[in-house]
């Protein structure tokens, strides 16, 4: 049992030391490889669009709470970034849509969210 828990700890600080990871950067357009790495992250990242659209709602004073209607419409966009990220993953090496164009827009989670955290 002591064995395994070195070599637990040896495979963890490989895995923390590695420069393969600070290596990760996004691939050019038009290439099979940006679209299996779009179609991970979207999958990944796809929880970013409730919290995108809470910050969205946060200003309304509706009825129903502003807080329901944005997890509600935020979960719906996670579905669909998830379902289309799956897609991208299972057909990334096909060029379609014309040149591994995105499916959404904005073509990652992250590229939509609010740049000023100032309230």
């Amino acid at each position: 049992m002591k064995t395994l828990f070195k070599l637990l700890g040896v495979l963890f600080i490989l895995l923390v030391c590695s420069t393969s990871l600070s290596a990760a950067e996004i691939e050019n357009e038009g290439t099979p490889q940006r679209k299996l790495q779009r179609g991970f992250l979207n999958i990944a990242l796809s929880p970013l669009e409730i919290s995108n659209e809470l910050a969205k709602e946060k200003k309304n004073d509706t009825f129903p709470p502003s807080w329901i209607t944005g997890t509600a419409r935020g979960a719906a966009f996670m579905m669909g970034r998830a379902l289309v990220g799956v897609y991208e993953l299972v057909t990334f090496p096909l060029p379609c849509p014309a040149n591994y164009k995105p499916v959404l827009s904005p073509e990652f989670a992250w590229q939509h969210l609010p740049a000023d955290s100032k309230n």
